[in-house]
């Protein structure tokens, strides 16, 4: 299940690598997704919501 969370929530889902899944916020124009999944907390910029989800859900 993908989350959405605040930019309070991401800080610390990276700095934590807890809760483990998949997480997206909204920063201004862009979205943020955090792949966190294995306990990396991959990150990725996209220009849309859509592109993010997509990019989570693999």
């Amino acid at each position: 299940m993908i989350q959405k969370v605040t930019k309070e929530q991401a800080k610390e889902i990276i700095d934590q690598r807890l809760p483990l899944g998949c997480f997206w916020l909204q920063d201004g124009d862009k979205f943020i997704g955090i792949d966190n999944q294995s306990g990396d907390a991959w990150t990725e910029d996209f220009k849309s919501k859509g592109a993010c989800i997509i990019w989570l859900e693999k």
